[in-house]
């Protein structure tokens, strides 16, 4: 590794000499001065540059900066000198570039709230937050830093409101699910917001970015805001900003080392049944036949006896017994250099997760980068960026194996040998008779012989080059690269054990993914004063995307040699392959205008053109827009303890592409023969939201930053797959239209606070507060139901106009005789021939504590037998980030969670068939209350169809991140003799998934399936996990 990281940091800094060695001898502009706050303070580390020339350093003790400029680039034209610093108003001023020396000095306010900072995402040209007329929230590393996320996406959970993030499987190296306000679309798991990295627009997964590499994350959260990018962003957009080394001092030289170390673990375990319906011998042993091959029943067949205490049938929590403690460590470096008009950072990050379950070795990652910005004389100037990830992972990240079967294993098994009277052979598969009540075999026999591995490399490249013909005239274009190459590979050796404990003929699977995604972009942007208090700011653009798919996939399913993880040894007449490729062209033109008068009155406004071969051959060109206008009412009226009161609207609309074969028709080839599938249509366009978002922003006594935002958005021409009449359509089954439209409702409440800011003590917080209430507003189709993801196949979500998206259809049972009675059959019941049993539901009297004990399916008037049971959107999400400073110790905790919304407990209804669940478990209530087995394994498990028994509250609060550091000042650092050495040391204790405190019975209610919170089920998900290590970092 320090080979590696020395010989990085070499090739770094030639990089810089060599483009910078031509400047060393020429005469300058030299400007220098000092920085100071309103009370004559210095401000040490404050960035003064001319953006313009790439130009610029820090200030350094006592608030002194000095930097030149080369003679060639000093032509006595007019440039934008700027002064900011974190936590204070930047300040610009017009000076005249000219070889010699001048004084430059500034005096800074304080801005705590950052309401100053620019954002570039979404606007013609970097804009302040105070101007902006929708709205965009940004995530800095100073909130970032504090507990490095596996993600960027992870990285900003908590942090923004409207934005919901869900880590629904705690898989190494699973990337995390993000929606950013309502859903736009009825296809499960395609919300996901358009993701841009340095400018590159990606559409693979963000797991392989490393989140300490980040400088900023800026969120825009519907059409109002995402209009730019017309088209491909009805689901917002996430644009990722990576560190470039500007902040830096000129002719410095910065190199830091983070290393983090810990291990990571299960906080929650589901309650397990710990007792049987089985007779016991005198000694307490479970009575079995004459033969023992079948245990006895209990005639009360009540789940109240024990296991014995001793021996091979001792109840065993087998998921406690062999979940391992993860190993965790991370190792990062930065080197970032800046040197007259060259910036450079670069770092180098490796890391491990391994994860829970034993056998597995988890996820192994590489993270290389480096970003160069070069001035080309006064008016030009040149960046590079470029990401080099590699991913390793022995376990499939969207893979359940294992943990599954460990769940649900007999808890008086000993999985090491697990059958002696049949073989020796440790973890055997095959389970005994006696004791397994499914087919499933011993999940720790596949977990230690099996053989996947996962192999990811990602490049992302970007490349800008600007020019400023003119003080008014700025050109640029860009260019921007994300390639994937993934391959996995599946080997089972020739003679390894199926379920049966029969050896198989082996088998080899190997895919490969390969993905080229490009961008090529230009600009022009003008900016102009008209009548000396009006700014225009125009840009037109010229996007063109290209995006190339393909894969390849091999399944040799009978291997001829032993030993031999090759292709060649698979029986010829035993392999499947298959391929695809898919190429997608889009064309984008757009134009945006913005007017400022007098730093008050905002006005923006939007035209985006978009050709896509995605779309039909009779749509292939789409119209976008944008309308926004903002009010500062506090440049016009002093409002006492106000700082600044804006009000703001806009509308806007965005689109949601295709898939690539949605237009097209399809067929499916099976034993030789080729059946029609999918009709294509050359109509099909993209869905298209209409957002209309209203804003209030409010900073006052100094402390306080509130913004309110409501957002409406309908979503028009929704993709469904609709059925056809073969008749009509000539044989085909369906077609992909625009048939529905889906509308959302937003209400967004962000706070910002800074309630102590002391030399020796500081508290400071902020808090995200969000509701959405989303619904089917039109469906040209018949109500049906909806699979999801991880749910066996099990319908219970419906779709229907007028209905709500994330409600949840199924059978309800009946509590009360009046509700027994609606049913039309039941009209001559007897009220005296029913009961409510110990668990609050009527029964038949008779059956009462009997085997034949069974809930009541409940019947309407109507007799329909089909009901809404749930609905999985939450009343709020919040989040609440806590900052408290005490000297050189700092305390920062980061709360998230939501209240309401319901989660369909999958894993516990497939438990109730596996007599697993603790709740079958009766040994602790009374004789009375005590209810048969069967009650809960046939009755309320009902064939695994859904039922409103396993609909829980998804409520939750998060402890997400939690960090305890203490920075080891130069004065500590001298007395060991390190000051010269080190600049600055942290020490820290670092959280993750800490706590979570809910009433939901699963592992964790931060559940989706495919990646969409309108599926929430629980469906044996590899749960999140928690993560404690310790940290240092070190500054040189």
């Amino acid at each position: 590794m320090p080979r590696v990281t020395g010989a990085f940091a070499r090739l770094s800094v030639l990089a810089l000499l060599v483009g910078v060695s031509g400047e060393a001898f020429a005469q300058a502009a030299t400007i220098t001065g000092r920085v100071t706050n309103t009370e004559g303070q210095p401000v040490v580390g404050a960035n003064v540059l001319v953006a313009s020339l790439n130009a610029g350093t820090t200030s350094g003790v006592n608030g002194v900066y000095q930097f030149s400029i080369p003679e060639d680039q000093a032509n006595g034209q007019r440039v934008t000198l700027t002064a900011r610093f974190i936590g204070y108003t930047p300040i610009s001023r017009q000076i005249m570039l000219t070889t010699g020396s001048q004084t430059q000095n500034f005096e800074l306010k304080t801005d705590p709230f950052r309401l100053d900072e620019v954002v570039v995402t979404g606007v013609a040209e970097a804009t302040s937050t105070r101007k902006l007329a929708f709205s965009v929230s940004r995530v800095t590393e100073e909130q970032m830093k504090q507990v490095p996320a596996s993600s960027p996406i992870a990285a900003i959970a908590g942090k923004v409101s409207g934005a919901r993030i869900a880590i629904g499987t705690g898989n190494p190296g699973a990337a995390p699910s993000i929606r950013l306000r309502g859903s736009t679309n009825l296809t499960v798991g395609n919300n996901d917001p358009l993701i841009l990295v340095d400018g590159v627009i990606t559409k693979n997964s963000l797991a392989d970015i490393d989140a300490n590499d980040i400088e900023s994350v800026e969120v825009l959260k519907g059409a109002a805001a995402a209009s730019f990018y017309g088209s491909n962003a009805a689901n917002g957009v996430v644009a990722i900003t990576t560190k470039r080394g500007r902040n830096l001092q000129d002719n410095k030289i910065a190199f830091s080392s983070r290393s983090e170390y810990g291990t990571s673990g299960v906080y929650k375990f589901v309650p397990l049944n710990q007792h049987h319906n089985y007779l016991l011998n005198a000694d307490g042993s479970i009575a079995t036949n004459a033969s023992g091959t079948q245990r006895l029943i209990d005639p009360d067949g009540i789940a109240d006896n024990p296991y014995p205490t001793s021996g091979p049938d001792v109840w065993r929590n087998q998921l406690e017994s062999w979940l391992q403690d993860g190993n965790f460590y991370l190792q990062n470096f930065q080197l970032g250099v800046r040197r007259g008009s060259t910036n450079l950072n670069s770092s180098f990050t490796t890391d491990h997760n391994q994860g829970i379950l034993p056998f597995t070795s988890g996820q192994r990652r590489q993270n290389l980068r480096l970003n160069v910005d070069q001035a080309l004389g006064a008016k030009a100037d040149f960046s590079a960026s470029m990401t080099y990830g590699l991913n390793k992972n022995d376990y499939d990240p969207g893979s359940t194996d294992g943990w599954f079967a460990l769940l649900q294993a007999p808890p008086d098994v000993d999985l090491v040998n697990p059958n002696p009277a049949v073989s020796d052979v440790p973890y055997f598969p095959l389970l005994p008779d006696l004791k397994a009540k499914n087919a499933r075999g011993n999940p720790l026999y596949g977990l230690k012989n099996g053989d996947y591995n996962l192999r990811r490399e990602r490049l992302l490249g970007s490349f800008a080059l600007r020019y400023r013909p003119a003080e008014w005239l700025s050109l640029d274009a860009n260019y921007g690269t994300d390639r994937l190459n993934q391959r996995d590979r599946l080997y089972n050796f020739r003679g390894l054990l199926n379920e049966g404990g029969v050896a198989g003929n082996g088998r080899l699977q190997e895919r490969t993914f390969n993905n080229v995604a490009e961008n090529l972009q230009f600009n022009a942007t003008t900016r102009k004063l008209l009548f000396n208090n009006l700014l225009s700011t125009t840009r037109a653009t010229y996007l063109l995307e290209n995006l190339d798919n393909t894969n390849f996939n091999v399944n040799g399913t009978k291997l001829n040699v032993t030993d031999v993880p090759d292709l060649a040894s698979a029986d010829p007449t035993q392999v499947a392959v298959n391929s695809g490729i898919d190429i997608q062209r889009t064309i984008n033109y757009f134009v945006s205008q913005s007017f400022d008068y007098k730093d008050r009155y905002i006005l923006d406004a939007l035209y985006r053109r978009d050709g896509s071969s995605l779309f039909g051959t009779t749509e292939r060109w789409q119209n976008f827009y944008r309308i926004a206008g903002a009010y500062r009412l506090t440049e016009d009226f002093q409002i006492p303890g106000v700082q600044e009161l804006k009000f703001r609207a806009a509308r806007g609309t965005a689109g949601l592409r295709p898939q690539f074969a949605d237009q097209f028709e399809t067929y499916s080839l099976s034993g030789g023969q080729i059946s029609k599938q999918q009709l294509g249509n050359n109509n099909l366009k993209p869905a298209i939201q209409t957002e209309n978002e209203y804003g209030v922003n409010i900073q006052f006594l100094n402390r306080f930053d509130l913004e309110v935002v409501r957002a409406d958005r309908l979503t028009k021409g929704a993709f469904l797959s609709i059925p056809l009449s073969l008749a009509a359509s000539g044989g085909f089954l369906t077609q992909v239209q625009n048939a529905a439209d889906v509308s959302a409702e937003t209400w967004e409440v962000s706070l910002q606070t800074r309630v102590i800011d002391t030399d020796q003590f500081g508290y400071s917080f902020s808090l995200t507060g969000d509701n959405t209430r989303q619904r089917i507003d039109r469906m040209d189709a018949a109500p049906f139901r909806r699979n999801a993801t991880d749910a066996q196949g099990q319908d219970v979500f419906y779709y229907k106009s007028g209905e709500k998206l994330g409600t949840i259809y199924g059978t309800k049972w009946v509590h009360s005789f009046e509700q027994l009675k609606q049913n039309p059959a039941n009209a001559s019941a007897n009220a005296a021939d029913y009961v409510v049993n110990s668990d609050g539901y009527l029964v038949r009297a008779a059956n009462l504590g009997k085997s034949t004990e069974a809930p009541i399916a409940f019947v309407n008037a109507a007799g329909e037998t089909q009901h809404v049971i749930g609905d999985v959107n939450p009343n709020f999400s919040f989040g609440f980030a806590n900052n408290l400073r005490w000297k050189s110790i700092s305390l920062y905790a980061l709360l998230d969670g939501v209240r309401g919304g319901d989660i369909y407990n999958f894993t516990k209804q497939w438990m109730y068939q596996d007599e697993r669940h603790g709740t079958m478990d009766q040994s602790g209530r009374p004789l009375a209350d005590r209810r048969p087995l069967g009650f809960y394994s046939a009755g309320l498990y009902n064939g695994l169809v859904a039922n409103d028994h396993f609909i829980e509250d998804g409520s939750y609060a998060r402890l997400r991140e939690l960090s305890v550091a203490y920075n080891v000042g130069q004065n500590v650092l001298s007395r060991f003799g390190l000051n010269k050495q080190i600049k600055g040391a942290k020490i820290a204790f670092i959280g993750r998934n800490v706590f979570t405190w809910t009433k939901y019975s699963g592992f964790d209610p931060e559940v989706t399936a495919g990646g969409d919170f309108n599926f929430r089920i629980d469906g044996f998900r590899y749960p999140n996990f928690r993560t404690f290590t310790g940290q240092v970092e070190l500054q040189f």
